[in-house]
């Protein structure tokens, strides 16, 4: 009878935890969605074209990431000795911007 009684409360707190999981899981999926960005967003961003990085600055729409709009901050060879240190500091720029014209677009 003991057993049974233990089992019982050991499959209780296991029942209680596996909805505390489900219920954090839901709502911290839900929770994005209602705080996902409804238009599009400005992102800084790079790609590879002949040889070079361009660092730029998107106007994206989110969901299907249409490009509306794109701004060139800076083409740096992938040949170029100081790569990394421009590079790093583009994407630095590019970011910068693209939070000001998300501010601008407010």
């Amino acid at each position: 009878m003991m057993v049974l009684v233990r089992a019982l409360v050991v499959l209780g707190v296991l029942a209680v935890i596996a909805y505390a999981t489900y219920a954090m899981i839901s709502g911290t999926a839900k929770r994005r969605i209602d705080v996902a960005p409804a238009g599009p967003r400005w992102v800084a961003t790079h790609y590879a074209v002949n040889g070079a990085t361009r660092v730029v600055v998107r106007k994206v729409r989110l969901g299907n990431d249409d490009v509306l709009d794109e701004h060139l901050v800076v083409e740096i060879p992938d040949s170029d000795s100081d790569f990394d240190t421009q590079f790093i500091e583009a994407m630095a720029e590019a970011r910068a911007r693209a939070a000001l014209f998300e501010s601008e677009s407010d």
